[in-house]
């Protein structure tokens, strides 16, 4: 997938859904390339993981990062969001935005296609956010 996302002609393909994230490993002083899903508002990446994915824990202190969204590369500061009541709304947004994620997340969603909250908070245990916020006027690696 990390070879999709840098050639342009199929980048095109799944560039809307997934992006790459650059970092360098807080501990290890390893670098890092991963695909990963995405929401974008406006400068604001949202990206949604599990818990037991350890990569998230570099972020725990915000930390630089590198993302490769549609064939550019932005800069930005990340952070790990853990606190499972920050988590609810903002996970209710990406469900309501982006019902897709409800099947991956298994959300159940009420007839209206809002999420039900029940769902939410019983899937905000389980997962981490990480939030980026770019930073336009820094070139990107």
């Amino acid at each position: 997938m990390v070879t999709t996302l840098r050639l342009p002609l199929l980048y095109r393909l799944v560039s809307k859904m997934l992006l790459l994230i650059s970092f360098t490993g807080q501990k290890s002083g390893r670098h890092y390339v991963i695909p990963v899903g995405y929401h974008r508002d406006g400068n604001t990446i949202t990206i949604l993981t599990k818990r037991f994915r350890k990569w998230w824990h570099n972020f725990e202190v915000p930390a630089p990062i590198v993302l490769r969204i549609e064939g550019r590369n932005y800069a930005g500061q990340a952070t790990a969001l853990t606190d499972t009541e920050t988590l609810i709304p903002i996970i209710a947004h990406i469900v309501e935005v982006h019902p897709r994620e409800a099947e991956i997340y298994e959300i159940k969603l009420l007839a209206n296609g809002k999420p039900d909250l029940d769902s939410v908070r019983e899937l905000a245990p389980r997962v981490v956010i990480i939030q980026v916020t770019l930073n336009f006027e820094q070139d990107a690696l």
